[in-house]
């Protein structure tokens, strides 16, 4: 019980950080659903879904340096590792540069430029997921909640100068880049070199995906071991970011394909419905990290997922009942009178498809911390269930949220099966 308790604080501090943070990245569209037009603001929608699955290879390094540091390998972000975010980040930013016309053509846009200026935010957004990584990994919630809420404040900054200076498409999404350049700085200088406050006892325990011991964590360091490490680190961040980049590439992908498949208006009202998905998937987001740990010790790993699915499933339960009830209302304050008429009444559908992401998260995080990969190839079947739903089904929003709904749940059903199995 005591160990409950001294939990409690930090638990609340992620949950905070995390929620204000989904807050203001909903008002993010919030405000430009006022100050764009509807077609523009599609265009945006889908520029920054494309923005979150570069996002993934971070999240990768951020589970491979939480590691690291909480097993006392490294004392926190040293060369290799932001070595090792350039490249990762870097990877993907180049081809979707080198891919620009295609995106350009697919999602609409007048040219190139937003594009490629949310490739160059690939770089920076790797590195502020390697630093929360090592904030994660010392067990400095307090910091890593003001992380979280500084995700959101970016883009809520970004759209309050858009809109105050009348900026189009490109105008938002560079600010929003410049943001995460802030950002970036702001994470890493407390990431560096600080001693791990976790316990370790003896020598480090090996990571199992092989991330480097010696020096990870100094600045200190012959090239030699920059660049052997930097790949070592790399590399684990990309295997170990496989399974969330079905999860990632998922929630995002409806918008993307709403973007392509729906005229300029209609795809401004998926953009304001699937504010409601976003809110119910990352909200209980704080649950499955808070949770993980636990999971991945045997005698834990049971009670933990049953409270991680539970806890998110009373969540959403919670937010699907408020939608069903107050849908007018509630898409009135997020997109303004002109949304209400088409969505008010598909509200409760874009948020029950956000609860089912956030219950296959927990399915994700589960089987990730028993070195599973099914959940994984679970989650990518469902991808390209969507994607043949969609292209079969795409009139109107509501054809679209209800495919990518049906999709998604019968996901759930499985993942959790997978992982009642494994428990």
């Amino acid at each position: 019980m005591s160990v409950r308790r001294r939990d409690l604080l930090p638990g609340l501090a992620l949950f905070t950080g995390t929620v204000l943070g989904a807050l203001l990245g909903y008002a993010f569209f919030a405000v430009l659903g006022r100050s764009l037009p509807k077609g523009d603001l599609g265009a945006v929608g889908a520029l920054v879904n494309l923005a979150t699955i570069l996002t993934v290879p971070g999240i990768g390094l951020q589970l491979v340096t939480a590691r690291r540091v909480a097993a006392g390998r490294t004392g926190g972000v040293g060369v290799p590792d932001v070595v090792a975010a350039v490249v990762v980040g870097g990877i993907p930013a180049v081809l979707l540069a080198v891919f620009s016309p295609l995106v350009v053509q697919l999602l609409h846009l007048s040219g190139p430029g937003p594009v490629l200026v949310i490739a160059a935010s690939a770089v920076p957004m790797t590195l502020v997921f390697t630093g929360m990584g090592a904030v994660q990994g010392s067990e400095r919630f307090a910091l890593l909640s003001l992380v979280q809420f500084g995700t959101g404040a970016v883009k809520f900054a970004a759209a309050l100068v858009s809109a105050f200076l009348g900026l189009g498409v490109l105008g938002v999404v560079s600010w929003w880049a410049v943001g995460w350049v802030v950002l970036t700085v702001a994470v890493l200088w407390p990431a560096m070199g600080r001693r791990s406050t976790t316990r370790a006892s003896g020598a480090p325990r090996a990571d199992h995906q092989g991330a480097p011991a010696a020096s990870g964590g100094t600045l200190l360091a012959t090239r030699s071991e920059v660049r052997r490490d930097s790949w070592t680190i790399a590399r684990a961040g990309v295997v170990g970011s496989v399974p969330m980049a079905g999860l990632f590439v998922l929630s995002g992908l409806d918008l993307l394909l709403a973007r392509h498949y729906l005229p300029g208006d209609p795809s401004g009202v998926y953009t304001v419905g699937s504010l409601f998905a976003k809110v119910a998937f990352w909200g209980p987001q704080f649950l499955a990290t808070f949770f993980y740990p636990r999971m991945a010790r045997p005698d834990q790993r049971r009670s933990a997922v049953v409270a991680a699915l539970g806890s998110t499933a009373l969540v959403g339960a919670v937010g699907i009942g408020l939608a069903a009830v107050a849908g007018g209302p509630l898409v009135r304050l997020v997109g303004g009178p002109a949304f209400v008429e088409p969505l008010g009444s598909l509200a409760w559908v874009f948020t029950a498809l956000g609860v089912g992401l956030a219950l296959v998260q927990v399915c994700v995080y589960a089987d990730l911390a028993r070195s599973g990969r099914a959940v994984g190839a679970a989650v990518w079947v469902a991808v390209l269930a969507v994607v043949v739903v969609v292209a079969l089904a795409h009139a109107t929003p509501a054809a679209i949220v209800a495919g990518v709904a049906s999709c998604v749940g019968g996901l759930v059903v499985v993942a959790v099966a997978i992982v009642r199995a494994t428990t």
